[in-house]
């Protein structure tokens, strides 16, 4: 008889949050990458003892118990310095600074140098001073690692946990937990699919060549020329010199096939967690659309779209305590899920890819990122002066008004 252990049928079934390597008792798992640079589990067999841990642990596969939202809001931190270093509304990070200022532990994605490359990896921090590691968001899976195995042993210190995530890492971490802590706080962000970590990885060492340095930080998001996407570049040439460089993500090869949702692992098509029924305390993200559904409180109000307006989902108690708690560290705005999810359709369904996916990955196999990088320019057409057009010019245009209007 076979008793060998089948992770998944399908690679749609693996959404690879590394919930079944870390819960492995003789480390048989590891997560490896495919041809098209998504990692997945697999078993080592001669380690393998069949306990079946792994298969049980499996959230994205058996389910986690969801939670319903009691409260929404728009929100945006009160703190300037927070809210212009993060890509919205700067939620996560002020829930943050509460968490290490009283002693806790945060969880988070950092953009991590190694190999001559930048890899977007779920770290632990333990004070304020590096929570920028944290700040802004990263469009491409992170790398979860033993995460999971270094948060229960916080935990069982007793330690406060601030958990932050995708809703399928959190929900694996939720299963490899197999309890709830009360000293644990999880936050996930509403996703809109990610991008394979080689993938990313490769983007950047295409990028490094054409600048001629060495990529030492990136940002999917910087707000030097307002809300939107514009990414940020710092490199550092041969001779020392450091050096910034901001371009329209929609120009970028990387985040431009992002936003076409042409390039998401299997999984993100056929997500469990893209509806409102949510898997953590609090759910966050851009509160795209807060002018239609909230202009009249929004005159009477210090947020700005140019600054960055989050959304927040409260689905438990102990969220609803978090965000009580903090009442005024916040601009809030008392909001509703279904206004919420009329903008952001990951609170609706899971996203969709066409055939061109497929042209698209076969592409990048079988020639590398290059052949992507060449494909993407040629599609891009007269839209690249439009994507400069509408992420650069207005911005400058409106200071040099303002400049103009105080002479």
């Amino acid at each position: 008889m076979d008793n060998t252990i089948v992770l998944f049928e399908d690679k749609k079934n693996c959404c690879s949050c590394g919930a079944c390597m870390n819960v492995c008792p003789k480390q048989a798992i590891e997560m490896k990458i495919d041809e098209f640079g998504y990692s997945y589990p697999f078993i080592n067999e001669e380690k393998c003892i069949q306990c079946g841990a792994c298969k049980r642990v499996c959230a994205f596969q058996n389910g986690v118990e969801v939670k319903a939202t009691v409260e929404a809001y728009a929100a945006a931190t009160k703190n300037q310095d927070t809210l212009m270093n993060t890509a919205s509304g700067g939620i996560f990070s002020q829930i943050a600074q509460n968490v290490l200022s009283n002693g806790g532990c945060v969880c988070g994605v950092a953009l991590e140098r190694s190999d001559d490359t930048l890899i977007p990896k779920h770290t632990m921090i333990y004070s304020v001073e590096d929570l920028e590691k944290l700040q802004g968001s990263k469009y491409a899976q992170s790398v979860t690692g033993d995460i999971f195995q270094r948060v229960k042993k916080e935990l069982e210190n007793g330690k406060q946990v601030l958990f932050s995530g995708t809703p399928c890492q959190v929900a694996g971490l939720r299963a490899y937990l197999k309890k709830d802590y009360d000293n644990l706080l999880l936050v996930d962000i509403i996703c809109h699919g990610t991008p394979s970590t080689k993938m990313f990885q490769d983007y950047i060492s295409n990028q490094q060549k054409k600048l001629k340095g060495k990529i030492i930080d990136y940002k999917f998001r910087d707000k030097k020329y307002g809300q939107g996407y514009v990414s940020k570049i710092t490199y550092q040439l041969k001779d020392g010199k450091v050096k910034v460089k901001w371009i329209p993500g929609k120009l970028t090869s990387f985040v431009g096939l992002f936003l076409q949702k042409e390039v998401f692992r299997e999984s993100c098509y056929a997500c469990k967690y893209a509806n409102l029924q949510r898997i953590s305390d609090i759910t966050i993200g851009d509160y795209w659309g807060v002018y239609q559904e909230h202009a009249k409180e929004l005159k009477d109000s210090e947020m700005s779209n140019e600054k960055g307006i989050s959304c927040i989902l409260v689905n438990s108690e102990k969220g609803q305590k978090t965000i009580e708690t903090m009442k005024t560290d916040f601009d809030l705005i008392s909001s509703t899920k279904e206004k919420i999810a009329l903008h952001n359709e990951q609170l609706n369904h899971s996203c969709e890819h066409t055939d061109k996916r497929n042209v698209i990955l076969e592409l990048y196999r079988k020639n590398g990122y290059e052949a992507l990088e060449d494909y993407y320019k040629k599609s891009l057409g007269y839209k690249k002066y439009v994507y400069w057009m509408g992420a650069i010019i207005p911005k400058k245009l409106k200071s040099r008004i303002k400049v103009l209007l105080k002479k």
